[in-house]
């Protein structure tokens, strides 16, 4: 009989990703700074896992470290993450490249301003199909036009804003 517990495990028990004694510091004038000590976490494929807490508690630190996107000067001190079998933790960049948005994957607090504004909303999203070779640039670009489409924005091929000023409504938000 399978439980809920059991949902999302391979047959040996594990779940997809798994995080143990993470802590994490950032670089600061005075030294280093930890945001982030000893998280243990076990999370089973389909199950969707919230990170709750106060503002500055480390959720968003959290996630960047399994997602190995920590800002500069930012650095696992300890611990281990696993995900699917295979330790993430040190992982070269290229091989976290190619299990980020293809397997692993994050929602931001506020995803309005995880776009970089200074380039074309347009061509920050070809850039993901690309990177996961899931398209050649024309064909990237084509497809970053529709997703924009259904997104609602009018006009997706003619975005022409690199900036948030002079800038329809609908575009600064999405750039």
């Amino acid at each position: 009989m399978t439980t809920a517990s059991d949902r999302g495990r391979d047959p040996s028990g594990a779940p997809l990703l798994t995080v143990r004694g993470l802590s994490v510091s950032y670089r600061t004038g005075n030294g280093r700074a930890t945001a982030v000590r000893g998280v243990d976490l076990d999370v089973a494929a389909g199950e969707i896992v919230a990170l709750v807490g106060e503002s500055g508690s480390g959720k968003t630190t959290t996630a960047h470290a399994i997602a190995g996107l920590l800002p500069s000067g930012g650095r696992i001190d300890e611990g281990r993450i696993d995900f699917a079998g295979q330790e993430l933790t040190g992982l070269p960049e290229k091989r976290l490249r190619g299990l980020r948005g293809a397997a692993i994957g994050l929602v931001p607090q506020d995803p309005a301003v995880s776009l970089n504004p200074v380039q074309r909303v347009g061509t920050q999203v070809a850039e993901v199909l690309r990177i996961h070779r899931l398209a050649s640039r024309r064909e990237a670009r084509e497809r970053a036009h529709e997703l924009l489409a259904l997104a609602g924005l009018p006009d997706p091929a003619s975005r022409p804003c690199a900036a948030r000023t002079n800038c329809p409504a609908a575009c600064a938000s999405a750039s």
